[in-house]
């Protein structure tokens, strides 16, 4: 990646910036610094495609459908931080890769198709 393309992305060092980018549905986010490490252990990171691919398999396409029920369900009556459920439900809607120790690329899945 080019770091001009790197620029224009948005730039997220705490939970605050990054459910704002997330809610404004921000088709790249970079998550830098001492917030990855946090989010990395907090948040519950979305499947690859590879890992959807095998689940959707494995359930004969209703995998999506029936997962997506049991997420919503436990999210309502889980206990935990609001903050951190809102993450955690609009993260699914991205991608992610390392682009190096301290920086994680959060991406729309939309944009690979």
């Amino acid at each position: 990646m080019e770091s001009k393309e790197i620029e224009n992305y948005f730039k997220a060092d705490n939970a605050e910036e990054l459910l704002q980018a997330l809610k404004n549905k921000e088709s790249y986010i970079i998550i830098r610094g001492d917030f990855k490490k946090d989010f990395e252990k907090n948040t519950q990171l979305p499947l690859t495609d590879t890992e959807e691919m095998s689940f959707e398999l494995g359930f004969r396409g209703t995998g999506r459908i029936w997962s997506e029920a049991f997420y919503q369900l436990i999210n309502v009556f889980g206990k935990g931080n609001k903050q951190q459920k809102k993450i955690d439900s609009k993260v699914r809607n991205y991608n992610f890769k390392e682009l190096n120790r301290n920086e994680l690329l959060l991406y729309l899945k939309q944009l690979d198709y």
